[in-house]
């Protein structure tokens, strides 16, 4: 592989920050610097109040205080409070959360905070409509920061805390608050920036995976957890139990019909635009929320958690919030992101989340110099393998955008085409090896999890032999690197590819192929053809022409489909990477044309079934790649 990418300069000492400076100590005001400290408190649990919201829905709460170790009577306060709002059963929230992902943390509560655990509107022990962030849970979650904050023995001041939907809650509420309210500080970990093209599909392609576990996720607690917070009153349980399985038919069998039938919610209509967290960005930064993200590079939303980073900082300097980030515009500290090479059920392994965020609310709730603050460099970065370094904006400061162009022979190269050249068939097939980092990925690590169980971790997501050629899928790979290549950020692919069906699927993985031939999946991204309307508005460039971030509108008047037998360029979004090949391994792009059971064609499959697609190479309709590639400080 010859120029910029080979002769990319990999400063490590530049490049070695760790990532762990924002969870060290820094200089306070006073002779001794911060610390965590030692536990001070123990916990005492009030279960199952009532918090009557103004629309008369009662939600129920669990309240978490400190005590004296030794008397076990309440502590002297008074203490800041940390919510969490969960979909899941407060009580289950409570037992199966580490590091605060189920919206409590015990290790704050005994350093000093008040946790308190809310069932969301229709789950749990609460009344009301479940609707996946609809607006009235937010306005649900400000009366509920508004009431933490009256609770006995409190400072006044809220934190919140969560991952997954008790992270997105943060968002939602934060933005519904207003300014001056007693929120000052949230920690999301794994949230979402629009829910519809982080979870729901990729490139339009259905990701049926996922929502397969959402029902389980939310439909079954829903019925089951009252009978766990209100077991002394069986009939409340009952009553709630039967009100919760209702709301099945307008959310989860809603769901299904449209997914079957291509129905309005198959589209990025007026309900998931709803449910967009980068419209509220704004108003998250007029609140005066300050906001600390924890994202994974192999979380389910991968591509959304640096985007969130983006638009908090965008909206913060006047920018618009959907633009790519300017290398030199300012940054504040009071957003930041920890990236890390972490799944959905594994976030923050090898971190310690719990000093992190004593750092921050010690910071924003009880006005302590922890030093979190302190840096210029707000977005943390950690790679597979330990590489790890700080920096300002996203697209990373320092990335270049560099090209490569897929060849015949499966070549992957910086020379561009310069004349006709043979393409590559592939059968459309739908199906791929479910045992992939893909359904890894898209099972929140579960898989990984149970195959480590059985002691056979990696088996997977590890290093894998694959084939490099098979009927639906076809492999583009560069000569050995020089240098290492260091890919930091968004990732776009352009392929010119004709069609004998009205519609295509193409599903693409990157991978870092290692010297005897094995190689690991990076990241992913796929594309259905008749969805390929690109609004070049909201999509970053790349290099001559091409999209680092290509964004595709995905409504159902946006749908047209493929012509047959004419080739047709489709921009492909590939989830962002951050990840360092060695020198001696080689980049893979491999197009397949399915990623199963991640994605499913459902409705889809009558206009894909027998297609024969050809990838173009030549210089008329070229092929290529746009990498994000940061070869220095």
């Amino acid at each position: 592989m010859q120029g910029r990418v080979i002769t990319a300069v990999w400063t490590a000492a530049a490049l070695s920050v760790s990532l762990f400076l924002v969870a060290l100590p820094a200089r306070a005001g006073g002779p001794e610097p911060w610390s965590p400290g030692p536990e001070r408190y123990g916990i005492a649990i009030q279960r199952d109040i009532a918090v009557k919201l103004s629309d008369g829905t009662e939600l129920r709460a669990d309240v978490h205080t400190p005590t004296d170790p030794e008397t076990g009577r309440p502590a002297a306060g008074p203490f800041p409070v940390i919510l969490g709002l969960t979909p899941y059963g407060k009580t289950l929230s409570a037992q199966l959360g580490t590091n605060g992902t189920g919206g409590l943390n015990p290790y704050l509560i005994k350093r000093g905070y008040i946790g308190v655990l809310v069932d969301v509107p229709g789950t749990g022990g609460s009344e009301g409509r479940f609707d996946l962030f609809a607006p009235e849970e937010a306005r649900a979650g400000a009366e509920a920061v508004r009431w933490a904050a009256g609770l006995p023995n409190t400072t006044g001041e809220v934190g919140m805390i969560g991952l997954s939907y008790v992270a997105i809650t943060q968002l939602f509420t934060a933005a519904e608050i207003g300014p001056g309210s007693p929120l000052k500080a949230i920690f999301p970990m794994a949230a979402s920036v629009d829910p519809y093209r982080d979870l729901f599909t990729s490139g339009g392609a259905l990701n049926v995976l996922s929502p397969l576990g959402l029902v389980f996720g939310y439909g079954a607690t829903r019925v089951l957890t009252p009978f766990i917070e209100a077991h002394d009153d069986p009939v409340r349980a009952l009553t709630l139990s039967f009100q919760h399985l209702m709301q099945a038919g307008p959310f989860e069998l809603r769901f299904a019909a449209d997914m079957l039938t291509n129905g309005s919610r198959r589209y990025y209509d007026e309900y998931w635009q709803a449910r967009t967290a980068e419209r509220i960005l704004p108003k998250i930064v007029e609140n005066g929320v300050a906001v600390y993200l924890v994202g994974g590079q192999f979380d389910v939303f991968q591509r959304g958690e640096p985007l969130l980073y983006s638009g908090l900082q965008n909206a913060a300097a006047g920018r618009p919030v959907t633009a790519p980030m300017s290398p030199d515009q300012p940054v504040s500290s009071r957003y930041q992101l920890l990236q890390g090479p972490w799944t959905h059920g594994d976030m923050g392994t090898g971190i310690d989340l719990d000093r992190i965020q004593l750092q921050w609310f010690d910071h924003w709730l009880k006005d302590l110099d922890t030093g979190i603050t302190d840096t210029t460099t707000p977005l943390h970065v950690r790679e597979p393998g330990g590489g790890a370094y700080d920096t300002r904006s996203y697209p990373v400061r320092g990335a270049e955008p560099v090209r490569l162009w897929l060849r015949p022979q499966g070549r992957l190269t910086e020379d561009a085409p310069t004349q006709g050249e043979d393409g590559e068939g592939l059968v459309f097939t739908g199906l791929s090896k479910p045992c992939s980092r893909s359904t890894d990925q898209f099972a929140a690590g579960l898989l990984s999890s149970l195959l480590a169980q059985a002691g056979l971790e990696g088996l997977c997501t590890g290093s894998q032999r694959k084939p490099v050629r098979a009927i639906d899928q076809v492999t583009y790979t560069t000569p050995p690197l020089d240098a290492p290549l260091r890919l930091a950020g968004p990732i776009g692919v352009s392929l010119n590819a004709s069609s004998t069906r009205p519609d295509t699927l193409f599903a693409l993985t990157l991978e870092d192929v290692a010297p005897d031939g094995t190689s690991v999946d990076i990241t992913g991204g796929a594309q259905l053809g008749s969805m390929r309307a690109l609004d070049t508005g909201r999509s970053w460039r790349g290099s001559n022409g091409g999209w680092i971030h290509p964004y595709h509108v995905l409504t159902k008047e946006a749908r047209e489909d493929v012509p047959v037998g004419r080739a047709v360029r489709y921009d492909i979004q590939v989830r962002p990477a951050f990840a360092t090949l060695p020198a001696g391994h080689r980049l893979r792009l491999r197009v397949a044309t399915g990623d199963f059971p991640h994605l499913l064609p459902l409705g889809d499959l009558p206009a894909l079934a027998g297609g024969l697609y050809t990838v173009h190479h030549g210089a008329a309709q070229p092929s290529s790649i746009d990498l994000s590639v940061l070869g220095g400080p």
